[in-house]
């Protein structure tokens, strides 16, 4: 006799057919890793300038040296800099003469981490010299040691809008869809204002009045509480459209009818078979909360210094002929690229794998 499968086992075992799914979830649970634990996948102090390190480009790391000897450990050349005889721009030279090799679990910078001190990175050099695996910016700051210190900004502000949404609008879309009444009356036609009201304007005019003095941490805080302002309408008439078609069931009247309590029927009975979807809705509004707050911060208009995000680094990357001569100031769009992929077919495969009798 086969033995029935609950609901979360059916979900994973739908989910995993999934190939893209899968991988973006593995993608998705890298880069988790790499913020949470930024500073020792950082070579360099993302705040640190190194000024003979200007625009430096990415090292390129070799297995095999000019003569074609090839080393069983990665090395990068040292690098030379000249100015051109002709437009007098910095031009920067392998010395082919001078290899360093890399080190892994490197002893560097100093950070602190659960309240403890650790000096231990991912790699570094030999010879304890700065390496630029992404290049380096107009200040000489590393770029991937920001890209991975600026994802705990964006990650965390898209996370903490989706929870925030998540929670507003399942409360106010559950209590709509299972009293009505007028309550839902009035209800929908405050999520209709939020779904119809501008954004944009209504960001930059919230963001215009804050005091010029306000501190990053409060510029961040800001900006959490405006999207989430604008963005829990969605949810709402989501989970209030499926509380609307349970609170008729045959169940739902059975327990009125032997005395439960309403807040025992939503929690126990409503709640429960409302989260997969929700899931699935938190899962597809994330990438869209990423790329707005990239867009905005690219604009100036986002997260305030000391505090960067990916989208404050593409700032630095915003004039042509900056692009055209240092491209890779450009790398942070990789990553929100990945992230907003990742994320979005992490929610096309969830929103497969929540209904795991179809198609069976």
């Amino acid at each position: 006799m086969k033995q029935s499968q609950s609901y979360s086992s059916l979900v994973w075992v739908r989910f995993k057919r999934n190939k893209m799914a899968l991988m973006s979830l593995i993608l998705l649970a890298i880069l988790g890793m790499t913020s949470v634990f930024a500073p020792f996948f950082s070579p360099n102090d993302p705040d640190h300038r190194f000024s003979s390190h200007i625009y430096d480009a990415p090292s390129s790391i070799h297995w095999i040296d000019q003569d074609g000897t090839f080393h069983f450990w990665p090395f990068v050349y040292a690098k030379t800099v000249d100015l051109d005889p002709v437009t007098f721009l910095p031009i920067t030279k392998e010395d082919h003469s001078h290899p360093i090799y890399l080190e892994f679990f490197s002893q560097g910078w100093e950070y602190f981490f659960l309240g403890m001190s650790f000096d231990r990175h991912i790699v570094g050099l030999e010879d304890g010299s700065p390496i630029f695996l992404l290049g380096s910016d107009n200040l000489g700051r590393d770029l991937i040691s920001r890209c991975f210190f600026g994802s705990r900004v964006t990650l965390l502000f898209a996370i903490a809008v989706v929870a925030l949404v998540v929670s507003i609008g399942t409360v106010v879309g559950i209590l709509s869809g299972y009293h009505g009444g007028r309550f839902d009356f009035v209800v929908q036609r405050i999520a209709e204002l939020a779904l119809a009201f501008p954004a944009v304007p209504l960001y930059l005019a919230l963001i215009a009045v804050l005091p010029k003095t306000a501190d990053s941490t409060s510029v961040f805080i800001m900006l959490i509480v405006i999207l989430s302002s604008l963005q829990w309408a969605f949810i709402a008439r989501q989970v209030r459209a499926q509380a609307l078609s349970m609170r008729n069931l045959d169940y739902i009247r059975a327990a009125k009818s032997v005395g439960a309590k309403d807040m025992r029927i939503v929690l126990r009975h409503i709640l429960p078979n409302v989260t997969s979807n929700i899931v699935v809705l938190a899962t597809i509004m994330l990438p869209t909360i990423v790329l707005t707050e990239s867009f905005f911060s690219f604009l100036s208009v986002g997260v305030k210094a000391p505090m960067f995000s990916w989208g404050s680094l593409l700032n630095s990357a915003g004039q042509f002929q900056t692009i055209g001569s240092y491209p890779w100031l450009l790398y942070p769009v990789g990553f929100i690229l990945v992230t907003v992929l990742g994320f979005n077919a992490l929610g096309d495969g969830l929103r497969d794998a929540v209904d795991p009798y179809s198609g069976r």
